[in-house]
């Protein structure tokens, strides 16, 4: 079953940018339709003999047929859709919201797994949530679609879409790694005095000579020597090492929580209703996918 699915765009240039995403998105063009004032055929521009209040009038009155018609096209497009009767109230915003210089683009989807693909691409490209802006409207007056109503100038447009942003920073706390110090670690040789006690021998010659009173015998008389021999200890020297105590050098992680504390800016937006005939300004509230 064929189905028709609406997008509101605040421009006609927005609707056709819609058009080629859903293009791209398989939907042909001859089952897409905008329905906008910039869409009807341009009027005939006034002879230029006429003098410039006569040339003035003409256009705003060729710009006010150009609305008849955009009219015309859009309410025949509805009563193709719903017939004369019981036609519901929203019909009527989409109405007003031509009236207010905005596009309506509406798709025929013959495939029914397609109509979410059609609305997100839709909501995608730009179209507006009628029922917030409807609700917009009313807090300005509005309470119905009136045919007889003028459409909107190109000023009236532009103060009713006048925006002011609301901005609001977000605080995104990251981490990096920084160098806090570390240990460096050197060998060398060291020399350290020190000193041992020993105890060490020595053997000396020693020579007695004692008076005697004795007859010589033979043996007393010849040649012979004896030699004695004189020695001692000296510390001799001699170094063992010996491993005794390791340093090893490593490096261990742990985890700390660190709380962090910062301003974020952001902008608000108040709203002060003013008397006045025609006030039509007001907050743009978040948008929302199209009907």
């Amino acid at each position: 079953m064929t189905q028709t699915v609406i997008g509101v765009f605040d421009s006609f240039q927005e609707a056709q940018t819609a058009q080629t995403r859903l293009e791209a998105e398989g939907i042909a063009r001859t089952d897409m339709t905008v329905h906008a004032a910039d869409a009807a055929p341009s009027p005939r521009a006034p002879m230029a003999r006429r003098d410039a209040a006569t040339t003035e009038v003409e256009t705003s009155r060729a710009a006010g047929d150009a609305h008849e018609g955009v009219v015309d096209r859009v309410e025949h497009f509805f009563k193709n859709l719903f017939g004369d009767d019981d036609r519901p109230e929203e019909i009527g915003h989409y109405q007003e919201a031509v009236r207010r210089g905005s596009a309506l683009l509406s798709v025929e989807v013959r495939d029914e797994s397609a109509v979410e693909r059609v609305r997100d691409a839709l909501y995608a490209a730009g179209a507006i949530d009628i029922d917030s802006r409807v609700a917009r409207w009313r807090s300005t007056g509005y309470t119905a679609y009136d045919r007889n109503a003028a459409a909107y100038t190109a000023d009236e447009i532009a103060d009713e879409r006048k925006a002011f942003p609301v901005v609001q920073e977000s605080l995104e706390v990251g981490k990096r790694e920084v160098q806090t110090g570390g240990v460096r670690v050197y060998s060398r040789v060291t020399e350290t005095p020190v000193s041992e006690s020993v105890s060490l021998r020595e053997e000396h010659a020693t020579i007695e000579r004692r008076a005697v009173d004795r007859p010589a015998t033979a043996a007393d008389i010849k040649e012979g020597f004896v030699e004695i021999r004189e020695t001692q200890e000296e510390p001799v020297i001699g170094k063992t090492a010996r491993v005794v105590e390791e340093v090893v050098v490593g490096k261990e992680a742990s985890n700390r929580t660190e709380t962090v504390h910062d301003t974020v800016r952001g902008t608000e937006v108040e709203v002060e209703r003013t008397t006045g005939a025609d006030d039509r300004r007001a907050v743009t509230p978040p948008s929302k996918k199209p009907l």
